[in-house]
């Protein structure tokens, strides 16, 4: 008896830790460092068994992994931004087998001048990608469309940001967005005979950041990035994240996402995307 009531202390206190607003390991953060960093695993199963009962989908499973981190030092002159966004999962549906259902390698890191506060110039990078190969599906044969690096993003950023408060950036830069794609012609101009395996776009870049706390139990963030390629106003890309994340029990978060994109390479139609997700969120900062 006594074993289990220290188990249960040692668990109330890893959760009580775990969950606290800064996080696990915020004591250990030096004081001219902020952070924001989670890791969360995510999983939803539908089993059916003879059930008629209006249900006619079969068996699915579906697993997320995410880590999601957004550090920045203060230092005399300088603020050092790193953000970074990393998401694999996979879904299982009886019938078809196993899918990718999400892959995401976001790296962004800047440097901005603090002596002008609320106003900051800045100069950074940005490195895009995915982990593994994603396919599109036929009733009979996968083809591939694309892996690690091909396509793969390099952005370079010279511009000023506007930074009144913690929870709102709007940041206008000089770009140069760098498309690399070896062998799926994700970098190809449709409109020459020679297929190329590197693009190199100049343009303006607008970002967008919003977040916001809006219990102890619930934050939103959103992110709004545009590009404009100095070819003209139809070579305009975007994308829209928002995420919601609401804290149901200890270690237990249900996160709400939507997402809409625009790129006239990939497709000509507005993508877009939901997922409502329930699983284990591990706060570190």
């Amino acid at each position: 008896m006594k074993s289990m009531k220290l188990l249960a202390l040692a668990v109330s206190l890893f959760t009580a830790t775990s969950f606290a607003e800064d996080g696990m390991f915020s004591d250990a953060l030096p004081k001219n460092w902020n952070a924001d960093v989670l890791a969360a695993a995510q999983f939803t199963r539908h089993h059916y068994s003879n059930w008629n009962n209006g249900a006619d989908g079969g068996n699915t499973n579906v697993w997320l992994l995410k880590y999601d981190a957004d550090v920045t030092g203060h230092f005399s002159h300088l603020d050092w931004r790193t953000v970074v966004k990393l998401e694999w999962g996979q879904t299982y549906m009886k019938g078809t087998g196993t899918r990718k259902s999400s892959d995401k390698i976001f790296i962004e890191s800047t440097v901005g001048e603090n002596d002008f506060k609320p106003f900051e110039p800045y100069a950074g990078v940005r490195f895009e990608s995915q982990f593994a190969k994603s396919y599109t599906y036929t009733d009979s044969t996968k083809t591939p469309v694309s892996c690690f690096m091909d396509p793969g993003y390099i952005t370079q950023m010279l511009g000023v940001a506007f930074v009144p408060n913690d929870n709102f950036r709007q940041s206008f830069a000089f770009a140069n967005r760098m498309t690399v794609s070896d062998g799926y012609g994700w970098a190809d101009d449709k409109d020459t005979k020679k297929i190329e395996k590197f693009r190199d776009e100049p343009g303006l870049e607008s970002v967008t950041e919003y977040k916001i706390s809006l219990s102890s139990l619930a934050s939103f963030k959103s992110r709004l990035w545009a590009f404009v390629n100095f070819k003209g106003v139809d070579e305009i890309d975007g994308k829209w994240e928002n995420n919601l994340d609401v804290t149901i029990a200890p270690l237990i978060v249900l996160s709400v996402g939507v997402e809409v994109a625009y790129d006239k390479d990939i497709d000509e139609d507005t993508q877009y995307r939901d997922a409502v997700t329930l699983g284990i969120t591990w706060r570190w900062f």
